[in-house]
């Protein structure tokens, strides 16, 4: 059967004669193991392609809108968190992962006339359009309405859902040192935009700045992508020894979708562990994250409990906050490539710490303790982190070659689910940290000091 390479190229044995099928195919069979076995063998060995985590920031910066930038997107459409206009923007905010679960599997086959290569370019646009909706509709022309949130959020998931996978099974062929660096990407993004950048917004800068920087990120990464990483996919990819005949090596390339679906048993099981783990981290990072901007929305944090006179700014309380997301994010997935887990009980034993640390996030995010956010945080982010690469590691190292980017796609899409169930769930989850009381500083039914004129994301009355 036909295989689709990372450019969209295919390969079949069509000069093979029909009367050499029993001695030569053999032969054949046998000296593509062997290629297959060395081309792993010299991913292991390749240095790391820093540059990778360059593209990857550029592009995952548009995630940030269901972050603290959902918040200010939805303040600047003045609309509160408890108003029936403010559970539609919740579920408009949902989109982001109700499109990203879905395009990580459909993408194999609505765009299975683009080669993967193709489908970076096109998320990264997509991206770009996507972001561009709060500066330029809401900020710069002033309309209100509330589509523009779902139009926003929708183009974003689609992006992130094709741009993930794509974007990891393309560069796979730059080793496992390279992909480490790769998925970095999204701790670093979220720390660029809601520490750098929420810092500068608390000494007054307009939120209006970052949609913008985010916009103008883009073509950059789009850039550096076509310069400086395509050609050297072309290098890792392409027989380029003494006699190179330009072919694409067989560990390179990966099987049509149904090819994949056929031959289900030589690796969904494999994955089936990582996708379990992926559910439940995504549930608690996307609930526990979200819930967190919605139950301290006053100008002030409390620290110490929602009745405490220890009261901090809001926006450098968020500071501190992603402080800890970023590090404890960063510093699991890079964690995680330290040990060998060249064995299934290892796997599963790490898989199971990763899950232990987000369900004990979760149990102190419900605390709602502002102080003790900090460490539920930490350990939310520490533990999706950590399992994250565990699985991207896993993948590249145990299921079959071919199948790498329909493995990516199923463990995205039924784990990214939990992400679904964690954003619809946010209400409940405040109501789970508030139980139903409205304090001074916390859990404010109503917004807090309109700021769209400052350009603040949250409320000031200062």
């Amino acid at each position: 059967m036909g295989e689709v390479g990372v450019d969209g190229m295919e390969g079949a044995s069509k000069d093979q004669k029909p009367g050499d099928q029993s001695s030569e195919g053999e032969d054949s069979h046998d000296e593509e193991n062997g290629d297959i076995a060395a081309d792993h063998g010299q991913e292991e060995s390749l240095p790391p392609e820093r540059i990778v985590l360059v593209v990857m920031i550029c592009v995952i910066q548009g995630y940030t809108l269901v972050g603290p930038l959902q918040h200010a997107f939805k303040q600047s459409l003045h609309i509160s968190d408890d108003s029936p206009n403010g559970r539609i923007f919740t579920q408009a905010a949902a989109l982001v992962q109700w499109f990203k679960w879905s395009m990580t599997l459909a993408q194999n086959f609505l765009l299975q006339c683009l080669s993967v290569k193709a489908r970076v370019y096109l998320s990264m646009v997509c991206m770009m359009l996507g972001c561009l909706i709060p500066p330029v509709f809401i900020y710069s022309l002033g309309h209100l309405w509330i589509g523009w949130a779902f139009l926003s959020f929708g183009l974003v998931g689609m992006s992130l859902g094709v741009f993930e996978v794509a974007y990891l099974n393309v560069i796979t062929p730059l080793g496992p040192l390279t992909k480490s660096w790769a998925i970095i990407g999204f701790p670093a993004s979220f720390a660029i935009i809601n520490v750098i950048g929420f810092t500068l917004v608390s000494f007054g800068m307009p939120v209006a700045v970052l949609f913008w920087y985010i916009v103008l990120c883009m073509p950059v990464g789009l850039i550096i992508f076509a310069k400086r990483i395509v050609p050297k996919l072309r290098v890792g990819s392409v027989d380029s020894g003494p006699a190179a005949s330009g072919r694409v090596l067989k560990s390179n390339k990966q099987a049509k979708v149904w090819n994949s679906v056929r031959h289900w048993y030589a690796w969904v099981p494999i994955l089936c562990p990582y996708i379990l783990a992926h559910f439940v981290t995504d549930f608690v990072m996307e609930g526990a994250l979200s819930a967190n901007f919605n139950t301290f929305n006053s100008d002030k944090v409390p620290l110490f409990g929602p009745t405490d006179n220890h009261l901090m700014d809001k926006h450098r309380f968020f500071v501190v906050f992603f402080v800890f997301v970023g590090l404890s994010d960063m510093a699991s997935r890079r964690f995680a490539y330290c040990f060998a887990l060249d064995t299934l009980l290892k796997n599963i034993v790490a898989l199971c710490f990763g899950v232990t640390c987000s369900v004990l996030g979760m149990c102190l995010t419900i605390l709602g303790i502002g102080a003790v956010s900090w460490a539920s945080a930490a350990l939310t982010f520490f533990g999706q982190g950590f399992n994250y690469a565990v699985a991207s590691k896993s993948i590249d190292k145990f299921i079959p070659r071919e199948h790498n980017l329909a493995a990516y796609s199923l463990w995205m899409f039924i784990g990214s689910a939990g992400a679904i169930a964690g954003s619809t769930l946010v209400d409940q989850i405040r109501f789970w940290i508030c139980r139903g009381e409205v304090y001074t500083h916390q859990c404010l039914d109503h917004v807090h000091g309109l700021a769209k004129a400052s350009g603040f994301p949250y409320g000031n009355d200062k």
